[in-house]
Formats: C-alpha cells, structure tokens, sequence
C-alpha cells in the first residue's frame, strides 16, 4: 500500500509542478485518505504537501488512529495542541515559497480568512487551485476496483434479500421501517454501514427524487429505493423501482417503466471511453423526451462513485468531461409525475474501451410483490 499512496502523491506533485506550485494544502477528508491512508470524518484535518516533505495536521482525538493508518514514513503526523492554522504557518517558516496552493471547494470563508491572514505575516500568497486532487480520483486504480466490486455484491445481496420476502412482509412496513430494514441488511451482510441518507418513497411520494422516507404505509403502486452501503471506505449507489398490489396502478405504470429502463440501456450500451458525458446524458433524455415525458427527467443521468457516493465526473448536459477507462459513474434516468408518482432505475458501470460493465447483478425486471 506504501506505493499506492506514493504513486498518488507523485501524480499529483507532477500536476503541482506544471502550475509552478511546490506548497500545496489538502483539507477534504476523502482527499487526504486518497493520498495517504489515514481518514477521519469532519476530522479538521491539513495535509501539507512539499517538495521534500508531507505534513499532516491532526486533532489529538485522531492522532492514533493517524498513526496507525499510515505506513509512510515521510509523512510527518502533527498533534495539533493549539490552533492548526498557527501550526501550519510555524511549518511553512521552513519553506521559502511565497505561493501556498489550497482546495478553495474545500475550506470554508472564516478558515480562508484565518489562514490568508496568519500566511500575510509571512509575506505568503493563497492560491486556489479547486479539484485537483478530485481529478485524479476519477480514474480508478486497480485496488479500487477491487474494493467497488466488493462493495457492489453486497449491495446485490441486500437487494435480493428484500425482493425474495415476500409483498405481505414490505407490506407491513412504513417507509421508514423499509429503510431501517436496507440498512440493517447493510451491516448482516459485511458492509460498514450506509453510504448515505437511504430513500425509500412510495406511492406519489415516489415522484419526489430524493424525498425523505416517512410513516406512509407501503400499500400499493411504486416503491422508489435508493440505497448504497460502504466498505473499506468505498460506496455502492443503487436504484431500484418495484411494485405492489393494485393491477390497475402496475398497468398505470408498466408503460413508464419500460421507457425508463429502455433509456438507461440505451445509455449502458453506449457508455465507453471517448464519450462524453453530456452526449451519453442527451442519449438516455432523447428517448424519454420522444416518448412525450422530456419534462418529467429533471436531473442529471448520474455521477462518479468512489470515495465518495457523489463525486466526479459529473454525469449532465453541462459536463465538459469526457469518459475514460476506469471511471465508476452512475447511471439513473427516471421520470417523476407530480401526485401520480415516479420511477428511477440507477446502476454503477466501470468504463472500458469500448464498453462499460453494469457492476450489479441485481434484476431490473418489473418486479410485483404481494
């Protein structure tokens, strides 16, 4: 893992090097556990990248679980007493640069202010350099593959769990009750929790995206799931659209979730490396603005999922990037009628040269319980 971490930083000194940046400042979590190994939430944390050297700024509450994360000797882990800012600015003495690069996404104003103010004393300079780090972690690397297939089968298994019980049992449930019940099935089967807030909507609420499970009872039409879990730091994102009781609501139904899924296989089959991201998002929404509901798709196809459950690329009409081998996106077309309901079906596909490859096995036929 040494040379994991260390072929990270070099690709990234390289990208410094070409902006002329020798000092650059990582304050995003997941960044900094891209870079080095070591991860804590909303930890505070600063990563100082130099020429000769990284130094990591941590919290004493973190500086164990620092140590023991990281096998990288030429890390220099700091056990921040006082103020952090002051801490780094004291390290910064030793360099002679006078530009100090930092994630401007990343920071928020009172911590500029702070930092802009203590680095003036040095006759020091900000410069703001948003994403750089996050570009790198869209092409995913061999060992992170890895750890996304994994995540993805249990993902699968939490799926299959709850389609094999039988609609009198879903039936039983609330919204909430079914989310409590995914994320209950996350940590039986291996995982190291949720990746995010699980949406369970159903009935009309299904025509709200990313609505909020409540205590509606799951009677009968659409059940919008929209769940992932983690492991080893890595997130799954899944979508799946199922149906209960009422003949006539599947009838309703049937026809808009025949589109939906013929949009995102259309999609699927085009996904590849040298697309971009705006054509593959305009493929999957010409089909459903043909079929007449091109004002019921209101978001974008999807997004990059790694460490994060969204990050980059982003995966819309406006994205200027274009997909290459190793990039997870997501895709998930759906349509939303207002009071009526919606359907959304979403899965994570790794890019190839000249495909992708769904990573769940998890059926996307129209599935009827009860």
């Amino acid at each position: 893992m040494f040379e994991l971490y260390s072929s990270r930083i070099k690709k990234l000194k390289s990208l410094l090097d070409v902006r002329k940046i020798q000092n650059f400042l990582v304050t995003r979590d997941q960044n900094i556990l891209y870079l080095t190994g070591f991860y804590g939430k909303d930890s505070g944390s600063l990563l100082l990248i130099t020429d000769d050297r990284l130094h990591l700024l941590v919290n004493l509450i973190y500086l164990e679980q620092s140590r023991k994360s990281i096998k990288n000797k030429n890390i220099n882990i700091i056990c921040c007493r006082k103020d952090k800012f002051k801490t780094l600015a004291e390290i910064l003495e030793n360099y002679y640069s006078r530009l100090l690069g930092f994630e401007g996404m990343n920071i928020n104003f009172s911590d500029f202010c702070k930092l802009e103010k203590i680095l003036s004393k040095q006759n020091k300079k900000l410069i703001n350099i948003d994403g750089i780090v996050e570009k790198l972690r869209e092409v995913k690397d061999k060992t992170e593959i890895n750890k996304i297939r994994d995540v993805c089968r249990i993902t699968d298994k939490v799926f299959n769990s709850l389609i094999n019980s039988s609609g009198y049992n879903i039936n039983k449930l609330s919204e909430i009750e079914l989310a409590y019940k995914i994320e209950e099935l996350f940590i039986k089967n291996g995982s190291d929790g949720r990746s995010f807030d699980t949406i369970v909507a159903g009935g009309k609420n299904s025509s709200m995206p990313h609505y909020l499970p409540g205590k509606l009872k799951l009677i009968d039409g659409p059940v919008v799931m929209d769940f992932g879990c983690r492991f080893k730091n890595y997130c799954s994102d899944i979508t799946r659209t199922i149906f209960l009781r009422n003949g006539k609501i599947y009838n309703e139904f049937k026809k808009i979730y025949d589109i939906v899924l013929k949009a995102q296989l259309l999609a699927i089959k085009n996904c590849r490396e040298g697309i971009s991201c705006s054509h593959l998002d305009k493929i999957a929404r010409g089909y459903i603005a043909s079929k007449g509901y091109g004002n019921n798709f209101g978001h974008g196809l999807g997004h990059g999922v790694g460490l994060e459950v969204h990050e980059q690329p982003v995966v819309n009409s406006r994205s200027r990037t274009t997909l290459k081998k190793n990039m997870v996106i997501t895709i998930e077309p759906g349509i939303y009628i207002e009071n009526i309901g919606g359907i959304r079906i979403e899965d994570m596909v790794l890019v190839d040269k000249n495909k992708c490859e769904v990573l769940y096995s998890s059926t996307k036929n129209f599935v009827v319980l009860g």
